[in-house]
């Protein structure tokens, strides 16, 4: 496969079918992946794509070495994992407009990827880096040829994949964010993410109990992912590895662009255009940002998930 044919392709979903793995493709054009999430720039790719056919663009998960040939990209130069709701959509979002940067903000396909033993249980971890490294390839194609930073942001629930991707990348900054767990809880209460929901995400990859346990106590389902994602970030943290970092979103927004920049080696190019971002929504980039009111605390206060944030931020202030 020539290099200018799949230039601006990249593969979006992986399906299980018949024992078969297939990718489906989609066409950026001159799409830039600036979005909050990457679902938005599908959206916007796949309407401009029926338009013109409303065939889909499939393959077998092989074509993803071929695909790869000779294709000018860059390697990661940082990974964003978080609990959610901790600001790391605004984080994506203030490093993803310099054309210098190319940002992937939970991409479905990459989640897909590591998660594709919940199909096919003899499918290798070889495999699985393989089509990993594939995907990103693809995505951190140099479309304008002025790029020079690649940034992924992961999906929350990938802190329990925190082993596999570090033995992929054993040197890649691993950038760790987080929040106080009743503030978290109360934003998903007004919009919950499929995590908070029991049963959309394995329970199993999620490490709570059973979906039927929690009888429509959502809340407490949450605190309970959520005191899982702090146990692991505990566990990660007494590793030391030098290429890890993490931040409390309560120590401020800019300050967490500057720890960020400073430590992944990603510059702030435009510092006053950042500012101005740092100031508006992070899925509302029109709205200005306007602080919650303070979460009842009887009502959001889960006290293993609290125990466990408190141990992580101990943690992390006696090295500091």
């Amino acid at each position: 496969m020539q290099p200018a044919l799949i230039a601006n392709w990249i593969p979006y979903r992986l399906s299980y079918t018949n024992r078969e793995w297939q990718l489906t493709w989609l066409d950026l054009g001159s799409e830039r992946m600036i979005h909050p999430f990457f679902d938005e720039t599908i959206t916007i790719c796949r309407c401009r794509q029926k338009e013109r056919s409303r065939l889909e663009s499939r393959s077998t998960a092989d074509f993803l070495s071929p695909a790869c040939e000779d294709l000018r990209s860059l390697t990661p130069s940082a990974f964003i994992f978080h609990v959610s709701r901790c600001g790391s959509t605004l984080l994506s979002q203030a490093f993803s407009a310099p054309e210098e940067n190319i940002v992937v903000a939970e991409a479905p396909l990459l989640d897909e990827i590591l998660r594709a033993t919940e199909k096919d249980a003899h499918l290798s971890t070889a495999t699985r880096e393989h089509w990993f490294r594939c995907a990103l390839q693809l995505m951190g194609q140099q479309r304008n040829f002025r790029e020079t930073h690649y940034i992924i942001k992961l999906d929350s629930w990938h802190i329990h994949f925190y082993e596999l991707l570090r033995e992929w990348f054993p040197q890649t900054p691993f950038f760790f964010l987080y929040r106080r767990p009743g503030e978290v809880i109360a934003s998903h209460e007004k919009k919950r993410g499929i995590h908070a929901v029991p049963g959309i995400v394995d329970h199993v990859l999620l490490k709570t109990a059973a979906p039927a346990t929690y009888q429509g106590e959502l809340n407490r389902y949450t605190a309970d992912v959520l005191e899982q994602y702090y146990l692991k970030l505990q566990a990660i943290h007494a590793l030391h590895h030098p290429a890890n970092t993490f931040f409390d979103y309560a120590d401020g927004v800019r300050a967490m662009a500057d720890h960020f920049s400073r430590f992944s080696g990603i510059p702030i190019r435009h510092r006053d255009e950042m500012d101005q971002r740092l100031k508006h929504y992070s899925k509302a980039p029109q709205e200005v940002f306007q602080p919650d009111k303070p979460a009842n605390d009887n009502k959001y206060f889960f006290e293993d998930c609290h125990a466990a944030y408190e141990g992580l931020k101990e943690l992390i202030q006696v090295l500091r």
